[in-house]
């Protein structure tokens, strides 16, 4: 029996009201984020006098994510999906402004870790609200405009953070608290409940389907998606966004100002690809999209391997971008349209388990056999992981979106 919701029309006032007010708090809310970003590894140096507390708070924090994103996901479905973005903006915006007192890593730790709790509420439950308000002729564009309102932010926030930090580090968690205040007053004001009426009769007192039902996690389609997920989590953040800065500056002799401008390339070519890339899913489907993007994202790993000069690395980063612009919004779409119409927090909650869980062990799994065998082995192990991934996807995933849409769950 098919998983397609019942109507492929959202409603058109949800629609109107919460759309604005989604895209503007995503930038807003990816300000703060950008700047803490920033921030955080600076912070944690500075109060603790230990590089390897850095790398300690990364994982910590995707540890409290991985906690929170499942749990959200199952009350967006019971209590409805603002009050989950509120309370994730409050314990966000909360534990910035009291990250302004403290003086021990300790202290900073445990307010990072409980600013995660709400950053995984915010994230998950407004993917939630985004699925609500979007159908799967709409609903590439709809992820792809999110993509761009944070992607501006990001790149933003830690100029914004750089000229704070000039005066005090301190005053990054307070432009961070700030911005998350305006998020909570714009989620308050400008976005509208969207739970659908599906998911308020299952999860009814009275409902005999009131519980978690499970039967969706054991499709080859699901199976399919964690294999993507996790591949796609070994790539960013293991590879790119832990790993790869340092051996472009120990292998290839690259200076922080080169690698910044890689990074800056890889960001604007991934900015410049989303919207096209939501066009293009709209219309053909997100298969056609996410299985060639995985592949050249496999190849890109492989590439990174076996690049020894500067603008060799310069050509293959180029090649990342554009496979991440064209990935990222794919997968986050896919996902969107293989969940249940009344189930949607549940199924989504538990994606984001594989999502924050790449994030917690790829770093860790990928630094390891870089630091025992060398960068070749693993590039490469990421670059297969991705390759077979995208055969997994093209084998088992069925068709989403587009013309030729077909069922799923069975």
């Amino acid at each position: 029996m098919s998983n397609l919701p019942k109507s492929n029309k959202p409603d058109a006032k949800l629609y109107k009201n919460s759309t604005t007010g989604i895209f503007a708090s995503y930038f807003v809310w990816s300000l703060g984020t950008g700047a803490q970003s920033l921030a955080r590894p600076l912070f944690a140096f500075l109060v603790s006098g230990q590089i390897f507390f850095a790398p300690l708070l990364a994982s910590t924090n995707a540890l409290a994510r991985t906690i929170a994103g499942p749990i959200t996901g199952f009350l967006t479905d019971r209590i409805g999906r603002k009050p989950m973005v509120i309370i994730g903006t409050v314990l966000r915006a909360g534990s910035s402004f009291i990250e302004i007192f403290v003086d021990s890593f300790l202290q900073f730790a445990i307010l990072e870790f409980i600013g995660q709790l709400g950053v995984s509420m915010w994230v998950t439950s407004s993917s939630v609200l985004i699925a609500d308000v979007s159908n799967e002729n709409n609903r590439g564009r709809m992820v792809a405009s999110r993509t761009m309102s944070m992607r501006v932010g990001m790149i933003l926030g830690p100029i914004i953070a750089g000229a704070l930090a000039t005066i005090d580090l301190r005053y990054v968690f307070a432009f961070n608290g700030i911005t998350k205040s305006i998020t909570l007053l714009m989620v308050i004001l400008m976005i509208s409940e969207t739970r659908p009426e599906s998911a308020r009769q299952r999860t009814a007192k009275d409902s005999p389907r009131r519980g978690i039902d499970f039967s969706f996690f054991k499709t080859r389609a699901f199976f399919a998606l964690t294999v993507v997920t996790f591949g796609l989590s070994m790539m960013s953040q293991g590879v790119f966004m832990s790993i790869f800065p340092v051996h472009l500056q120990e292998i290839i002799g690259a200076t922080e100002n080169q690698i910044g401008i890689i990074v800056t390339l890889s960001g604007a070519l991934t900015l410049a690809v989303a919207f096209p890339n939501g066009i293009f899913i709209d219309r053909f489907g997100r298969k056609k999209s996410l299985v060639p993007g995985l592949l050249m994202l496999g190849i890109v790993a492989i590439g990174m391997a076996y690049s020894n000069t500067y603008f060799a690395m310069l050509f293959v980063v180029g090649f990342y971008g554009i496979a991440e612009g064209t990935v990222m919004g794919s997968s986050q779409a896919y996902a969107m349209d293989l969940a249940p119409e009344d189930r949607r927090g549940e199924f989504l909650g538990v994606w984001a388990i594989f999502q924050n869980s790449g994030a917690l062990l790829a770093p860790l799994l990928i630094g390891a056999i870089y630091a025992i065998w060398g960068p070749k082995e693993a590039f490469t192990l990421v670059g297969a992981w991705l390759l077979i991934s995208a055969l997994l996807m093209a084998a088992f995933g069925p068709e989403t979106g587009g013309k030729n849409k077909k069922n799923y769950g069975e």
